[in-house]
Protein backbone atom coordinates (compact mmCIF):
# COMPACT_ATOMS: atom_id res chain seq x y z
CA UNK A 1 0.00 0.00 0.00
CA UNK A 2 1.41 3.43 -0.87
CA UNK A 3 2.14 5.86 1.85
CA UNK A 4 1.25 9.27 -0.34
CA UNK A 5 -1.86 10.68 -1.08
CA UNK A 6 -2.91 13.45 -3.02
CA UNK A 7 -5.25 15.54 -0.64
CA UNK A 8 -6.01 17.05 2.43
CA UNK A 9 -9.20 17.53 3.19
CA UNK A 10 -9.59 19.91 6.34
CA UNK A 11 -13.57 20.09 7.47
CA UNK A 12 -15.06 21.15 10.61
CA UNK A 13 -15.69 18.96 13.26
CA UNK A 14 -19.39 19.33 12.92
CA UNK A 15 -20.88 15.67 13.24
CA UNK A 16 -24.20 16.94 10.91
CA UNK A 17 -22.07 16.53 7.80
CA UNK A 18 -19.71 13.82 8.20
CA UNK A 19 -21.72 11.41 6.11
CA UNK A 20 -22.17 13.99 3.26
CA UNK A 21 -18.60 15.14 2.93
CA UNK A 22 -17.98 11.45 2.74
CA UNK A 23 -20.07 11.12 -0.18
CA UNK A 24 -18.64 13.69 -1.78
CA UNK A 25 -15.06 12.48 -1.55
CA UNK A 26 -16.40 8.90 -2.67
CA UNK A 27 -18.11 10.71 -5.72
CA UNK A 28 -14.84 12.80 -6.53
CA UNK A 29 -12.62 9.71 -6.39
CA UNK A 30 -11.09 10.81 -3.02
CA UNK A 31 -11.87 7.83 -1.07
CA UNK A 32 -8.97 6.16 0.24
CA UNK A 33 -6.49 9.35 -1.54
CA UNK A 34 -6.82 12.06 1.06
CA UNK A 35 -5.66 12.60 4.78
CA UNK A 36 -8.95 13.87 7.00
CA UNK A 37 -8.30 16.83 9.25
CA UNK A 38 -11.10 17.97 11.45
CA UNK A 39 -11.01 21.44 13.05
CA UNK A 40 -14.21 23.55 14.82
CA UNK A 41 -14.65 25.95 11.68
CA UNK A 42 -12.42 24.97 9.43
CA UNK A 43 -10.96 27.53 7.57
CA UNK A 44 -11.19 30.24 10.10
CA UNK A 45 -8.23 28.00 12.18
CA UNK A 46 -6.05 29.61 9.63
CA UNK A 47 -7.36 33.61 10.41
CA UNK A 48 -6.65 33.06 14.50
CA UNK A 49 -3.86 33.70 16.20
CA UNK A 50 -4.59 30.92 18.72
CA UNK A 51 -4.82 28.26 15.75
CA UNK A 52 -3.10 29.15 13.13
CA UNK A 53 0.25 27.42 13.56
CA UNK A 54 -2.14 23.81 14.55
CA UNK A 55 -3.86 24.28 10.77
CA UNK A 56 -0.82 25.00 9.43
CA UNK A 57 1.10 22.20 11.00
CA UNK A 58 -1.40 19.73 9.95
CA UNK A 59 -0.11 20.81 6.35
CA UNK A 60 3.22 20.77 6.61
CA UNK A 61 2.72 16.93 8.74
CA UNK A 62 0.69 15.86 5.52
CA UNK A 63 2.58 17.53 2.97
CA UNK A 64 6.10 15.85 4.12
CA UNK A 65 4.71 12.22 5.54
CA UNK A 66 2.10 11.75 2.56
CA UNK A 67 3.24 14.25 -0.23
CA UNK A 68 0.09 16.23 -0.64
CA UNK A 69 -0.32 18.19 -4.06
CA UNK A 70 -4.12 19.38 -2.83
CA UNK A 71 -6.00 21.50 0.15
CA UNK A 72 -9.45 21.22 0.12
CA UNK A 73 -11.43 23.58 2.37
CA UNK A 74 -14.71 22.94 3.59
CA UNK A 75 -16.64 25.73 4.93
CA UNK A 76 -20.73 25.19 6.16
CA UNK A 77 -23.76 27.08 6.43
CA UNK A 78 -24.52 27.33 10.49
CA UNK A 79 -21.07 26.78 11.73
CA UNK A 80 -21.35 27.24 15.48
CA UNK A 81 -17.34 28.72 15.31
CA UNK A 82 -18.77 31.85 13.66
CA UNK A 83 -21.90 31.71 15.73
CA UNK A 84 -24.46 29.48 13.78
CA UNK A 85 -26.69 31.39 10.90
CA UNK A 86 -27.85 33.71 13.77
CA UNK A 87 -25.28 35.50 13.90
CA UNK A 88 -25.58 36.71 10.22
CA UNK A 89 -28.55 38.70 9.01
CA UNK A 90 -28.83 36.88 5.88
CA UNK A 91 -27.84 33.64 4.45
CA UNK A 92 -25.86 35.74 1.47
CA UNK A 93 -23.96 37.73 4.10
CA UNK A 94 -23.09 34.31 5.78
CA UNK A 95 -21.90 33.12 2.80
CA UNK A 96 -19.89 35.97 2.25
CA UNK A 97 -18.18 35.88 5.16
CA UNK A 98 -17.10 32.32 4.49
CA UNK A 99 -16.10 32.66 0.93
CA UNK A 100 -13.97 35.72 2.73
CA UNK A 101 -12.52 33.19 5.15
CA UNK A 102 -11.43 30.62 2.61
CA UNK A 103 -10.10 32.74 0.25
CA UNK A 104 -7.90 34.80 3.20
CA UNK A 105 -6.81 30.94 4.18
CA UNK A 106 -6.11 30.27 0.69
CA UNK A 107 -3.65 33.17 0.46
CA UNK A 108 -2.04 32.09 3.97
CA UNK A 109 -1.85 28.47 2.34
CA UNK A 110 -0.12 29.44 -0.86
CA UNK A 111 2.29 31.90 1.23
CA UNK A 112 3.49 29.16 3.01
CA UNK A 113 3.33 26.16 0.79
CA UNK A 114 3.20 27.82 -2.62
CA UNK A 115 3.50 24.18 -4.45
CA UNK A 116 -0.39 22.72 -3.26
CA UNK A 117 -3.07 23.67 -5.09
CA UNK A 118 -6.38 24.59 -3.04
CA UNK A 119 -9.80 23.97 -3.25
CA UNK A 120 -12.85 25.75 -1.47
CA UNK A 121 -15.74 24.56 -0.63
CA UNK A 122 -19.22 25.98 0.94
CA UNK A 123 -21.30 22.69 2.50
CA UNK A 124 -24.93 24.05 2.66
CA UNK A 125 -28.30 22.23 3.91
CA UNK A 126 -32.12 22.47 3.49
CA UNK A 127 -34.88 21.99 6.25
CA UNK A 128 -34.98 18.63 5.63
CA UNK A 129 -30.75 18.21 5.80
CA UNK A 130 -30.57 17.45 1.95
CA UNK A 131 -26.89 18.54 1.81
CA UNK A 132 -25.16 19.90 -1.13
CA UNK A 133 -21.29 20.60 -1.58
CA UNK A 134 -20.47 23.69 -3.96
CA UNK A 135 -16.84 24.80 -5.25
CA UNK A 136 -15.83 28.14 -5.24
CA UNK A 137 -14.62 28.74 -8.55
CA UNK A 138 -11.98 32.10 -9.26
CA UNK A 139 -13.72 34.06 -11.97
Amino acid sequence: MSHTCNSLLLTCIDFRFNEAIRDWAKEQGLIKDFDLVSLAGAQKNFLDEDTKSVALKQLEISSRLHGIKTVLLVAHQDCGAYGGSKAFASWDEEKAKYAEDLEKAESLIKERFSILAVRKLILTFDANMNVELKEILKP
